[in-house]
């Protein structure tokens, strides 16, 4: 059985609880009916903290999937380590976008808008991959009719989402570089600065500029503490996720692996 939560809750942030008792309810659900329970789509951190407090069960496993390898957001299925977890336990599908290529360009952030305004809620949508003109959504697949029915349009383009099969999902390719830092601590503008090799002042503004997002999430304090599986989007930068945390060296700077993409 897991520990107590209300002590685990001290370890995250208090924007993090509420997440923390879903996936603690999750995990009884698993524990109380011996089946497995699917997630809604996560993201990097908080597949993270769910790994975490699956760790502190015992007789329980966890497998993420989000239709193809290196996505970011993905679904997760909590189970007893006896059960055998199948693809088609996740609930995935694709829909690929059909609209003019020859007279429309789309954008990620576009696509996002397009589905968010319909009133598409983002725990339904995994990633949105692209490959040349090609444009797909990793959806819930319980979703695909109303969906198709509601996103006609991005932007004033007009589209059509047809279903893909699974096999035909675009590939991600993972552009992560991992690189070694040492950190005189988490804070934000410190790990933006040394990661893109910036000054603080400029790390700082581009903070409070709200250019900075931490897991989809515009941030605008400078002193937000970045934490394990936390995505940093930095605009015109690039992005960076923090991967581990290895001591301290002799100066007392945090040991810190980062996976990193520059624009």
């Amino acid at each position: 059985m897991i520990d107590d939560f209300s002590t685990i809750e001290q370890h995250f942030r208090p924007e993090e609880v509420a997440f923390i008792q879903q996936a603690s309810d999750w995990i009884r659900q698993s524990e109380d009916e011996y089946r497995g329970i699917l997630t809604r789509f996560l993201n990097p951190r908080e597949q993270y903290i769910l790994q975490t407090l699956v760790n502190r069960s015992d007789n329980l496993q966890v497998h993420y999937n989000g239709a193809t390898s290196n996505t970011e957001n993905q679904r997760a299925v909590i189970a007893p380590d006896f059960y055998t977890v199948a693809l088609s336990d996740f609930e995935l599908a694709v829909l690929e976008i059909k609209y003019p290529v020859k007279f429309a360009e789309l954008h990620h952030s576009m696509i996002l808008g397009a589905f968010m305004s319909a009133g598409i809620k983002r725990e339904v949508i995994g990633d949105i991959l692209s490959n040349d003109k090609k444009w797909q959504v990793i959806v819930d697949a319980k979703m695909i009719t109303y969906i198709q029915q509601t996103v006609q349009k991005i932007g004033r383009i007009k589209i059509e989402l047809i279903a893909r099969d699974l096999k035909d999902v675009i590939a991600v390719h993972d552009d992560w570089n991992e690189i070694f830092l040492l950190l005189s601590s988490l804070r934000i503008d410190t790990t933006i600065s040394m990661a893109f090799n910036i000054s603080r002042s400029v790390a700082k503004s581009l903070i409070e500029q709200q250019q900075v997002r931490v897991n989809w999430t515009t941030i605008v304090k400078p002193d937000h503490v970045v934490a394990m599986g936390d995505i940093v989007s930095v605009r015109k930068y690039g992005r960076l996720q923090l991967k581990m945390c290895d001591g301290f060296s002799k100066k007392d700077k945090i040991k810190a692996i980062v996976n990193i993409i520059r624009r």
